[in-house]
């Protein structure tokens, strides 16, 4: 059973609480702050600096070595798929 639940916009733990959202192509935590940002196939941390890229089935880091694939994400949080899912998958799993 995954351990997060992702429906598009929000996710959240297997408890049901809030973890973090998105907001346009903002990355927030449960209170608002904000973590991070998503321009094109790219994940931007809270002060802009690239800490990922996305090309639809591989995650690369700031360097260009693979880290993950979608798949394996998607064992970890149900629902939700693309570029968004690989969002929460950094700021709220893997850190």
């Amino acid at each position: 059973m995954p351990d997060y639940n992702f429906d598009g916009k929000r996710l959240k733990n297997r408890s049901g609480q809030k973890a973090g959202e998105i907001d346009r192509n903002l990355v927030r935590a449960w209170n608002g702050a904000k973590l991070g940002e998503i321009e094109g196939k790219n994940i931007r941390d809270a002060h802009g600096k690239k800490v990922l890229e996305f090309d639809g089935k591989s995650i690369k880091d700031d360097t260009g070595k693979k880290i993950t694939t979608i798949e394996e994400i998607q064992k970890i949080i149900e629902g939700g798929s693309g570029i968004s899912l690989v969002a929460m998958w950094y700021f709220f799993v893997k850190k």
